[in-house]
């Protein structure tokens, strides 16, 4: 506890120099205290295969498996962990533009497809609208949602560096293209956004023309911007030695204990989902009628397991949060 109370009495020049001291690896700074500095969950802290283990997992099982109660999971425990890693107004934002979208998906199935015994109502030109065209469109609008999501959440916690760090020898070109395109995206939203205030505050615009006139300038400016940038990067690569033979590469990620318990852990979860639906147990079906078993034995515990490996992050997330409190109050 003395370390931490004098932490807070260091200079700031000393403090900004520690936090960017990167000889230091990051597995010797305990996971509570990587949050605090590094502004990540505590999952983030843990070695790259856990992350890439853990989010192939969960894409994969939501892409493939089209069970509803399995689709339900996902979509909520996706959502919970990206309210938790982007906070409320983040959450809101990507939500606002999602659900729109999911909403329309699941309106315009039933109106194109016709299958399924249980019809509703008819259409104008005859066509039918069934309980199973609608149930399936809701499944396909929540397994759209819930990898968008993840896709999310795996954007924020899979950042560049473990991106190279797992692939960098392996794939080296694909590796590094992958991880400049994480890092460029963002860069290029947050330039376009700055440019479009700098605009708004300079002269506020007064009809859809001078809109219309001003978001086209700032995204030719921003191109331009994106354009010199690509070219400083290579010549900083060529200047770093990019390419050539021989190169060795610096990691600051070390496979621990705990990382080898929680992809135990995370295997086990993720065998307990997925082998019942392996064997035939999980199957459902939309067409031509609603047809399969939700609550049996087999079915709940295999919910169990799949809650439990969609919620690992979160677990480890709230226990380490849990941890940092009390420390906290012992100071």
């Amino acid at each position: 506890m003395t370390c931490i109370r004098a932490w807070g009495v260091l200079p700031i020049r000393w403090r900004t120099a520690m936090r960017s001291f990167s000889a230091i690896p990051v597995t010797w700074v305990p996971i509570w205290a990587r949050r605090k500095w590094m502004n990540k969950d505590a999952f983030s802290g843990f070695h790259p295969a856990v992350n890439l283990a853990f989010f192939v997992a969960a894409l994969g099982m939501t892409m493939f498996i089209q069970q509803p109660v399995y689709l339900l999971i996902s979509m909520i425990s996706g959502c919970a962990y990206l309210l938790y890693l982007q906070g409320k107004k983040g959450f809101l934002r990507q939500v606002g533009y999602l659900a729109p979208i999911l909403i329309l998906m699941a309106i315009m199935n039933p109106m194109f497809n016709h299958e399924g015994v249980t019809v509703l109502w008819y259409l104008h030109n005859d066509n039918p609208v069934t309980v199973e065209a609608i149930c399936f469109g809701l499944a396909s609008a929540v397994m759209m949602g819930a990898s968008i999501v993840w896709f999310n959440c795996c954007n924020t916690v899979f950042t560049s560096d473990k991106i190279i760090y797992l692939f960098g020898r392996v794939i080296p070109a694909l590796s590094l293209l992958i991880s400049m395109t994480l890092r460029f995206v963002p860069r290029f939203k947050n330039f376009l956004q700055s440019v479009l205030r700098t605009q708004k505050a300079m002269h506020k615009p007064e009809n859809t023309k001078e809109k219309l006139q001003q978001v086209l300038s700032a995204f030719s400016a921003t191109v331009s911007w994106a354009m010199e940038q690509s070219i400083i990067s290579a010549d900083s690569m060529k200047s770093r030695g990019y390419g050539v033979q021989g190169r060795t590469a610096f990691s600051i990620y070390t496979f621990e204990k705990r990382d080898g318990i929680a992809l135990g852990i995370l295997a086990l979860l993720c065998a307990g989902a997925a082998f019942p639906h392996l064997f035939g147990q999980m199957g459902f079906a939309y067409y031509p009628s609603l047809t399969g078993e939700l609550l049996g034995p087999v079915q709940i515990l295999a919910y169990l397991c799949y809650g439990g490996m969609c919620n690992l992050p979160l677990i480890i997330d709230v226990m380490e949060d849990r941890k940092w409190n009390a420390l906290r109050s012992k100071i």
